[in-house]
């Protein structure tokens, strides 16, 4: 075989296998964290019931007084990256949202919260057929706890929870940006979502085709972040005040490389909540 032909069908199945190698680290990462700190062994499937993007289980788990107690874990399809607890329903199925938790892998480790949620709704069983019902708003609170994993560096409690409120609060100031500026506009997934704003947020970092028409990088302003150098004159232009040194200093592509499942949640909030109200029947 010519060795430059040979070459090429090595590097080919090296970045095939690489690749495959990423996809699996990254679909592992929740349950490497979990593992990490014994939370996989104390949460135990009693019942699951699904419909076409919902999936509903009735759980049994230790509390924080380390006492076994039940509840609803509520998952949706579009939205792997969250999860809803409620209290066990009663004998009428009535029940109340207690908290949502998130974890999202990045290729630096990955980011974990739970936050107070409040709102309740039904959960009656007929048979095979479950009916859930969302009776009221669903509103979150404070954060409860949080962990996070970053380039091999664990960090817990507080520490970890004032990190995750900082981001928390960047994330709110952009979404009330983004709704602005795109007029609310929807997405079919985190991927189309991704593949909008990574050229409106960092023109600097995609091909030329791909940036903004009126983006102009001929004498302006720059200030170098570490090796990417930022045009200034494109922030103050397209960013408002209180969100231009989240892009100057790197902030924002920070929170877009390690945090946009969690953006994409955000921003999906209300269609979120719309699902959860729409989907009143769950099957075993």
């Amino acid at each position: 075989m010519n060795c430059s032909i040979y070459s090429r069908t090595c590097l080919v199945f090296f970045l095939l296998l690489f690749s495959f190698i990423v996809s699996c680290c990254l679909g592992l990462v929740e349950k490497a964290g979990h593992v990490a700190d014994g939370s996989t062994f104390v949460e135990k499937t009693i019942v699951r019931y699904r419909g076409n993007v919902i999936e509903v289980c009735e759980i049994r788990f230790k509390n924080h007084d380390k006492q076994i107690d039940q509840g609803l874990l509520i998952t949706l399809e579009e939205f792997p990256f969250l999860q809803f607890r409620t209290t066990a329903p009663d004998q009428d199925g009535l029940f109340f949202f207690t908290s949502l938790h998130y974890i999202g892998g990045t290729y630096s480790g990955w980011n974990e919260w739970s936050q107070e949620l409040v709102g309740s709704g039904s959960f009656r069983i007929s048979g095979n057929v479950a009916y859930m019902n969302i009776s009221s708003l669903i509103e979150t609170g404070t954060f409860i706890s949080a962990k996070i994993l970053h380039n091999g560096s664990k960090h817990t409690g507080e520490e970890a929870i004032v990190s995750i409120r900082a981001r928390a609060g960047r994330i709110t100031a952009l979404i009330e940006w983004m709704y602005a500026f795109s007029s609310n506009q929807r997405f079919s997934d985190i991927k189309t979502f991704k593949a909008y704003w990574k050229p409106i947020f960092f023109p600097e970092l995609v091909n030329a085709e791909q940036r903004p028409s009126d983006y102009i990088d001929t004498d302006v302003e720059w200030v170098q972040v570490e090796d990417i150098k930022w045009n200034t004159a494109y922030t103050r232009e397209i960013f408002p005040e209180e969100l231009r040194p989240v892009r100057d200093s790197g902030a924002l592509l920070r929170d877009f490389e390690e945090a946009s499942a969690w953006l994409y949640c955000v921003y999906e909030w209300q269609n979120i909540k719309a699902v959860l109200k729409e989907n009143n029947l769950v099957k075993r």
